[in-house]
């Protein structure tokens, strides 16, 4: 009996998968794409925008395999991943094994559990060509950005369509952030007694109309307050009890992982992002079983399915009591247009296994990060939180103050996921009323600055990049990570900051592509992406009504754009040592190769006199 021939990324997914169908299956594995555009030639006609595909280099053994393969099974499955690129990659396999999308069968899954892996292979379709086409489009437009005005830039630079419009962000934010004249404003606090309490109050209203934040602006206003203030007694006129219902937090989707991962567990998105495709792909757990330990991890719907609510209702009520349990299962709603990708959260596939069960099996930064998804998966299966604030404002005359005591009076959710809560003033005692006295003990003056708008960290970016529908979640690492290759963007102190060679490629592309190379018009090209996805909008006609508008600019830009010189590497300058030459006479220095430091001529290279460093047996010697 022949068997069956199952195709999927990578090596790890391949043992998870092939754990679960038994030996009936061949599960084998593609080790990535598998064919795409020529890497040194444009490889697109602009005529008709067929694309001219290549299999990669290194991937001609692998197909050759897989084509032998082929000659002994009777059912070829291809089980890529169930997003736009995992279907590309299906269709592209299914063409190099010179097999039409009839002779195969598509199967996908959100999460690599033996029920999920199962059913997808009882109910097969065939390749979904409209997600190939958007796909497709997406690959064509970078292609003809990025070939068209890489060239215009100069050597080792280069320009891409989502990433040069986060390139414009981070610059127009550090010009922000440079022009920005901080101005002083100032805020009035009183410290008052009751009944020898001390608690401090805040002005925030002068005959009635509220201060505008941030605060009072002119310093003589400040003192005068101040004067009027003292001459007055304080006055209790308002006591207000009110509980607050604070909403868990949906789970994770691309985006919210990659920024609380950054904010909670210093990663990068990249590293983020590795880390949840080994724990989508599968651990070895038990006996060396590979279990696939979340969902997969690039989507943009914070949806859930009933059976995994159900499992986490069944935890919820065992591990914490039915107090914790919701009356109905949350329902939470993406806040992203025409939402594609995946159709589910990120989540663990079985929500029994907690992370204090799988730690002995994953390395720390594997265990880092589940448990950073498994709570915030069942946190949002939880009760909101209820708190209870009690307010009080007190007038000296026609000043108001205010001070507000906030405590958690039911922890839901916030049991397992913390935040933090602003907890106020907590001296204000339970028994005050209205038309009470308070003492005031003193006056201050609090002055501050405005401040600029902060830099973008990554997880800024991507929220920003979100925010205006721009890229998806299989974008947002490839982008940054781009920016951050090129030298266009560096870290420091885990913010991204514009070079100089990022701001002169930002400026010259503003100038010149300002109708492209925009947030609106890369938030719309995303949606008629979708619209092809969905099969509202012919491929082609998107490329040549984009093509034909960019060529204009193209064509100005290729006649009139010269950037300045500018040092795309940084040069370290020679160390000066009190020591001489003893061939030539000219200044010694301490320079730096790839075996660590040595001292040589300054007059290099027309003196090439050398020596070692003292203690260091890996330099050269003359």
């Amino acid at each position: 009996m022949k068997k069956k021939l199952v195709i999927v990324e990578s090596p790890a997914k391949a043992k998870t998968i092939g754990h679960i169908l038994g030996p009936e299956y061949m599960v084998k594995a593609t080790l990535g794409h598998i064919r795409d555009l020529p890497e040194n030639k444009f490889g697109v006609n602009l005529e008709s925008f067929i694309p001219e595909y290549r299999i990669l280099p290194g991937k001609k053994k692998i197909v050759t395999y897989l084509k032998k393969l082929t000659q002994h099974v009777d059912s070829i499955y291809l089980a890529t991943d169930e997003d736009r690129e995992g279907e590309a990659i299906a269709w592209h396999t299914a063409s190099v094994l010179e097999k039409n999308i009839e002779e195969v069968k598509r199967v996908a899954f959100h999460e690599i559990t033996k029920q999920a892996v199962l059913e997808s292979f009882q109910k097969p379709r065939t390749i979904d060509m409209n997600l190939v086409a958007s796909q497709q489009t997406r690959r064509i437009l970078d292609r003809i950005v990025g070939y068209s005005i890489s060239p215009l830039l100069g050597k080792r630079l280069s320009a891409g369509r989502v990433q040069s419009v986060a390139l414009q962000l981070i610059v127009a934010r550090e010009k922000e952030i440079q022009n920005f004249v901080p101005q002083p404003y100032w805020n009035i606090r009183i410290i008052v007694e009751y009944r020898g309490i001390t608690f401090e109050m805040v002005l925030v209203a002068i005959n009635k109309e509220k201060i505008i934040p941030p605060g009072i602006i002119n310093r003589i206003d400040v003192e005068k307050y101040i004067n009027d203030i003292k001459g007055y007694p304080l006055i209790v006129s308002e006591v207000i009890k009110t509980k607050k219902t604070i909403e868990p937090y949906p789970p994770f989707i691309t985006s919210s992982l990659q920024q609380e991962a950054s904010t909670k567990l210093k990663f990068s998105v990249s590293k983020t992002m590795l880390l949840a495709q080994q724990l989508y792909e599968g651990i070895p757990l038990e006996k060396k079983t590979h279990v696939g330990l979340i969902t997969y991890m690039r989507t943009d719907s914070p949806s859930i399915s009933r059976i995994a609510q159900n499992q986490a209702a069944r935890f919820i009520a065992e591990t914490f009591g039915k107090e914790y349990l919701p009356g109905r299962p949350p329902n939470y709603v993406t806040r992203v247009s025409n939402a594609q990708e995946a159709h589910e959260a990120i989540r663990p596939t079985q929500v029994n296994l907690t992370p204090e069960y799988v730690k002995k099996y994953l390395q720390k930064d594997q265990y880092a990060l589940y448990k950073l998804i498994w709570e915030r998966f069942v946190a949002s299966q939880m009760k909101p939180a209820i708190t209870e604030i009690l307010t009080i404002r007190a007038n000296a005359n026609n000043y108001t103050f205010e001070a507000f005591r906030s405590k958690v009076i039911f922890d839901g959710f916030m049991k397992l996921w913390k935040i933090k809560i602003n907890e106020g003033e907590k001296n204000i005692p339970d028994d005050i009323v209205s038309g009470e006295k308070l003492e005031i003990k003193n006056i201050k003056e609090e002055e501050k600055k405005t401040t600029p708008p902060p830099r973008y960290s990554e997880a800024l970016l991507i929220k920003t990049l979100e925010k205006f529908g721009i890229g998806r979640p299989s974008t947002y690492a490839p982008t940054i990570n781009t920016l951050l290759k090129r030298k266009y963007v560096r870290k420091e102190k885990r913010v991204l900051v514009p070079e100089e060679l990022g701001i002169i490629v930002s400026d010259a592309l503003s100038k010149y592509f300002s109708d492209i190379i925009n947030v609106q018009f890369t938030a719309e090209m995303e949606k008629e992406l979708d619209e092809i996805a969905e099969g509202k909008k012919y491929w082609k006609e998107v490329l040549k009504e984009f093509y034909n508008s960019f060529k204009n600019s193209l064509d100005k830009a290729s006649s009139e754009l010269v950037l300045p010189e500018i040092e795309t590497e940084t040069k370290i300058t020679p160390e000066k040592i009190d020591k001489n030459c003893p061939e030539c006479g000219h200044t010694l220095v301490v320079r730096k190769s790839k075996y660590g430091k040595f001292i040589g001529c300054s007059n290099f290279p027309k003196c090439r006199y050398t020596e070692k460093v003292k203690n260091n047996a890996n330099n050269t010697s003359h």
